[in-house]
């Protein structure tokens, strides 16, 4: 056949190249073996042989297409390879749209009306600069509850606060109140500078002095100042010479801070005072020196004991006593 006969299956081997490689018969049992054998070296003849299957037709080379016979089974598929589906290759299919469908599309019960859609932000003045750009409102939203949450906080705190003084406070309130009802407040008379003052028919007279230390005392520093106060009593009738009581004295400055006075002697009678004659009491006061010169002397005179009152009823408290105790005077004399 000539290479330009048009009835040649080009695909096909040429007539002169065998289809299959021969396959050598294997010898039938029982036969002498070959010559140059095992049993020609003086080895014992073994068992009958097992036919051997028949082998495997030969692969064709690489690049070479392997002959098509018509018994063959089909040509396996490479591995890792799928065959393709059947499907429509040109031309393309046609999606099918909506409006072929052939059932209804079921009507959904209107809900209402649809909530109004937020408008859009109004657009940036002219003369704005473009730089700055609007927040949106959801932005502005979030920047503002915080300061919603921080007054809420700050009012939080001020009534915890709030409630921990009235729970603090009332309970002082309620004591200073008691403490008032047994200790009120006084009622303060004032004596100018060097002058006396008739109460409760006694004249009262008072002077302040510094003086040194007393000798052999150890509460004296260089920055305290002792002072000597003098007290002068006289009964204005035969009422005041009954009222005997030793008076309470004490020394302030113009801060109202308080020192305590203490008497150390006095000329008073044992027994009833005479009308218009004078009796002292002498007392000594440490202050600082800063405010030596200003401390005033506040005096408080016992005006309910009388010393004709019997032994049995000096416990009596009588309503006149509670009138008098519930002044609580006080005489202030100046400086």
């Amino acid at each position: 056949m000539s290479t330009n006969d048009p009835d040649r299956d080009w695909f096909a081997p040429p007539p002169s190249q065998p289809t299959q490689p021969p396959q050598p018969t294997p010898p039938p049992q029982g036969a002498p073996p070959p010559q140059g054998a095992p049993s020609d070296r003086g080895t014992p003849p073994q068992g009958p042989q097992r036919p051997q299957p028949p082998l495997a037709p030969a692969r064709p080379r690489r690049g070479q297409r392997q002959p098509f016979s018509p018994g063959a089974p089909p040509p396996r598929p490479r591995r890792g390879t799928a065959p393709f589906p059947d499907q429509q290759v040109w031309p393309p299919p046609q999606s099918r749209s909506v409006s072929t469908a052939t059932q209804p599309i079921p009507v959904i019960p209107s809900a209402g009306p649809l909530p109004p859609s937020t408008p859009p932000p109004p657009p940036p003045a002219e003369d704005a600069p473009p730089s700055v750009p609007t927040p949106p409102p959801a932005a502005a939203a979030a920047a503002v509850r915080p300061r919603r949450r921080r007054g809420r906080t700050l009012l939080l705190g001020v009534g915890a606060v709030v409630v921990f003084t009235l729970g603090m406070g009332l309970p002082t309130a309620d004591r200073y109140l008691f403490y008032k009802s047994g200790q009120p407040s006084e009622t303060v008379h004032v004596v100018p500078v060097g002058q006396q003052v008739t109460y409760e028919h006694v004249t009262w007279l008072a002077v302040i002095k510094p003086t040194p230390p007393p000798a052999g005392t150890t509460h004296t520093t260089p920055d305290k100042q002792w002072l000597k106060i003098t007290v002068t009593r006289k009964a204005a009738d035969e009422t005041g010479t009954l009222l005997t009581g030793r008076p309470e004295l004490t020394v302030r400055d113009k801060s109202q801070r308080t020192w305590q006075v203490e008497i150390v002697e006095d000329n008073l009678p044992t027994d009833k005072h005479e009308v218009h004659r004078a009796y002292d009491y002498s007392a000594l006061a440490v202050v600082p020196k800063a405010v030596a010169g200003e401390v005033e002397l506040h005096l408080e005179p016992n005006i309910t004991y009388r010393s004709d009152t019997p032994t049995e009823k000096l416990l009596q408290v009588t309503p006149e006593d509670e009138e008098k105790a519930a002044r609580n005077d006080v005489l202030i004399f100046r400086r």
